[in-house]
């Protein structure tokens, strides 16, 4: 009986190397370093109330959540250079949302970055804001694809996270990001 948690405990690492070893074979450390973070973490991190018609998306590698209507569907893609973007999005209702996360060392975001993440070199309404403690700043875009957008990028814990949405949803995308959540 006692061989059950160590024979356990040995299964669990050889899976955990396993995942690491496919994707450091791959070139993607960050992932490896993500995938295995995510499962030692998740068990000691508990889920908070979520009031009816939405759901809690939860993301233990970059440690934050939100909670979003129950009528959108996620989406996770794995970019080049350690990226994510994330959807969010009823395409019958032509609501939703998109959030990029990438890795910054930057204090600030750069002239740079901005023009290499929006191609069009749209920045309007310009505003400093606040997610959970983390500062950051919102504008209008504009997208080639979506037409005129609300951003809204902020910098917390090695990462960028650049949250985009149509410009007629911006409050309904504030409401979303109230209920943010550093992990």
């Amino acid at each position: 009986m006692r061989r059950t948690p160590i024979v356990a405990g040995i299964a669990l690492f050889v899976v955990a190397a396993a995942i690491t070893f496919y994707f450091l074979r791959d070139g993607e450390e960050m992932q490896a370093i993500n995938i295995f973070t995510a499962a030692t973490m998740s068990e000691s991190m508990q889920s908070r109330v979520v009031s009816p018609g939405a759901k809690e998306y939860r993301n233990t590698a970059y440690r934050f959540s939100l909670l979003y209507p129950e009528t959108l569907t996620v989406k996770e893609y794995i970019e080049k250079g350690n990226a994510l973007t994330i959807t969010f999005q009823d395409a019958k209702r032509g609501e939703g949302f998109q959030l990029f996360i990438v890795p910054y060392s930057e204090p600030q975001i750069s002239e740079e970055r901005f023009k290499r993440d929006a191609p069009s070199g749209v920045r309007t309404g310009l505003t400093d804001m606040t997610i959970d403690g983390a500062t950051g700043a919102a504008f209008y875009s504009e997208n080639t694809t979506l037409g005129e957008t609300k951003e809204i990028w902020f910098i917390r814990g090695g990462f960028l996270f650049e949250v985009t949405t149509l410009k007629p949803l911006e409050s309904w995308l504030d409401d979303i990001l109230l209920t943010w959540q550093f992990l």
